[in-house]
Parts: C-alpha cells; sequence; structure tokens
C-alpha cells in the first residue's frame, strides 16, 4: 500500500509540474498568435532597416533571411487561420523580391497577399454580418494593383491578375486593359472549354481557329507556345472526331492536315523547334516524337484504317501522359465511337 501510495504521489507530482500542467497548455496556446505576430513584427522592422540602409547595404540584414521568416510566418498564420497577417507576411515577401529585382516572383507574392486579404475580408463579413468592414477589401485591391503593375504587359499571368480583380472591381471591364489580346484569347479558351462540355464540338474547333488567328495575327506566337501546342493537338483530334468532309474544312485545317499526313509518308519533315521564321508552320511547338504520333493518327484516319486508328489511339493516350484533361477526353470519345463499329 506505502508503494502504491508513493507510486501515485509521484504520478500527481509529475502532472502538476510546472511547464508540463494543463495551465501551462492553455498558456501556451493563448500566447501562440502572439508569438508570431511578435515575430511579424521583428521581420518588419528588419525590412525597414534594410529600406534604410540606402547605399550601405552590408549593414543591412540579410534579405534572404527576412524573406524565409516571412514565408514560413505567412503558412503558419494561414494554418493557424489569421488571414490577414498572413497577407501581410506575404506583402512582406514581395517587398524582398523588389530587393532581389525579380517582378514575376513579386508579383505572384502580391497575388497571395490579395486572395489572402479577401479570404480575411469574407470571413470577417460572415462574423459581423451586421457591419461594415472594408480594410481587407481595400488591402486585396492594392495588392491587385501591385501585382498588375509588376507583371509583364500582355503576359497569361497579368490576365490571370485582372480576371479576379474585376470581380471586385467590375468597372474593370470598363477599361482598355480588358480588350487586350490576352484577354480575348483567354476567353476563346474558355469558349472552346464551354463548348468540349456541351459536346458542340464545332463551335469548339471555331474557337481553337480563333485563338490560333488571333496569336498568328499579332505575331505573338512565342509568347503562347504551350498554349499553341495544346489548341494543335486539340483541333488534330476534333478534326478526327467531326470527320468532315473536304468541302467544309477550311483552308487551315487543310493544311494542317496535309502537313501530319505528309509526314507520315515522310514527305515532310517535323518542325525543327522554336524558330522565328517557322513559328506559324504546323508542329512548330510540338515535340518530335508527339508530330509522327499525331502523323500516323492522321494517315490512318485519311486512309480508312479505323482498326487502325483506334490502337494508335490507346497508345498515343498511353505514351503521352503529359496530356491535358480535353486531350483526353477527345481521344477517349474517338476510341468509343470507333469501338462501336470496329
Amino acid at each position: 500500500m506505502d508503494k502504491l501510495r508513493s507510486g501515485s504521489a509521484g504520478t500527481h507530482q509529475r502532472t502538476s509540474s510546472p511547464g508540463q500542467g494543463p495551465l501551462a497548455e492553455q498558456h501556451h496556446v493563448e500566447q501562440y498568435p502572439k508569438n508570431l505576430i511578435e515575430q511579424y513584427l521583428r521581420a518588419s522592422n528588419k525590412i525597414k532597416k534594410f529600406e534604410r540602409a540606402g547605399f550601405f547595404k552590408r549593414f543591412a540584414p540579410s534579405v534572404n533571411d527576412v524573406q524565409a521568416d516571412f514565408q514560413r510566418l505567412a503558412y503558419s498564420f494561414e494554418e493557424s487561420g489569421i488571414m490577414q497577417y498572413a497577407a501581410m507576411c506575404h506583402v512582406g515577401y514581395a517587398k524582398c523580391e523588389s530587393f532581389g529585382g525579380a517582378p514575376q516572383r513579386e508579383s505572384e507574392a502580391y497575388v497571395r497577399a490579395a486572395r489572402a486579404f479577401l479570404q480575411a475580408h469574407n470571413e470577417f463579413g460572415l462574423l459581423h454580418m451586421r457591419t461594415q468592414h472594408s480594410g481587407f477589401r481595400e488591402g486585396a485591391l492594392h495588392c491587385y494593383h501591385k501585382a498588375a503593375e509588376r507583371v509583364v504587359d500582355g503576359c497569361v499571368f497579368k490576365a490571370a491578375i485582372l480576371r479576379e480583380l474585376q470581380q471586385l472591381q467590375r468597372q474593370l471591364d470598363r477599361t482598355s486593359s480588358f480588350a487586350s489580346p490576352t484577354h480575348q484569347i483567354h476567353d476563346l479558351e474558355m469558349s472552346a472549354d464551354l463548348s468540349t462540355q456541351r459536346e458542340d464540338y464545332r463551335s469548339a474547333l471555331q474557337h481553337y481557329d480563333d485563338i490560333v488567328d488571333n496569336i498568328y495575327e499579332r505575331r505573338g506566337a512565342l509568347m503562347y507556345t504551350d498554349l499553341l501546342r495544346r489548341v494543335e493537338v486539340l483541333r488534330l483530334l476534333l478534326l478526327v472526331h467531326l470527320n468532315l468532309p473536304p468541302a467544309r474544312q477550311s483552308p487551315a485545317h487543310i493544311k494542317l492536315i496535309e502537313h501530319y499526313y505528309s509526314l507520315a509518308q515522310f514527305e515532310a519533315s517535323p518542325c525543327p523547334g522554336y524558330n522565328s521564321e517557322l513559328v506559324e508552320r504546323p508542329g512548330a511547338f510540338l515535340p518530335q516524337q508527339q508530330q509522327y504520333a499525331l502523323a500516323e493518327i492522321i494517315c490512318a484516319w485519311v486512309e480508312r484504317k479505323m482498326c487502325y486508328l483506334k490502337h494508335l489511339l490507346r497508345d498515343f493516350a498511353a505514351e503521352f501522359s503529359s496530356a491535358s484533361t480535353a486531350e483526353r477526353q477527345l481521344v477517349k470519345l474517338i476510341y468509343a465511337d470507333l469501338s462501336t463499329v470496329y
């Protein structure tokens, strides 16, 4: 009995020792946000010291260290659900990128900050439904504008920024920015995706044709290499699926089909790559292996070797695992149609 009493007493003493009891744990939980905020304030002071250092940068804190602090704190605040401080940490991260002369990464950081401010604004609205608070919304607007200023004009990322900004400023769609080529191309791609979902494949093909014409007319092919690659594959697959007679094909369609058919017959060579003189040639942005695979598909389709075409489509889906969702859906659709007959 004495041993039992001594054992229970020892256990009681251990559980109630300083730093391990429930009160200490509660105190730690209460101090958790405060500790993060103090760390944020210290990182912000380092940024101010760096800005004041002027030409004497060697006396200033390391920008990389401060940037790492902001990144770590941003993730911690996000995990804690304190989105307004997460946003401010992203802003601090963006300032560090500005010192390093990296406008693209600076812009991306401002976008993360804007999204965090917007999330804080939405959460505040849910908690305070009878009050008006626009500080977080204004912070999101400011960060979106900063992001748009820092990113390169005409790029796809700037279009994405302005689309998100439009959700906050509806009047923005009346400005010239939203009549930019980038937005027109994006709208065409969204319309093509929507047409595909509605199984209106002719409209989808027309939208993809318009994307190519829009890019080539503006001599902006090298800015949209990945999009042109995707669109070319989708156009070819749509032509196979629609099975349009030559009289219903446009000159661009005929040129595209003839190139890949000639490639399969060894009467043409694959495009060597990003040659500025050949960017408007079919296959300009596709790997040679993918060009040959598509050439075999077109050849089988033109020569009406449908059983062979079915096997080629299956091999294409298996070989090119990086194919987009739209490409895979079209391949699956064509394969299913062929399987009902052949």
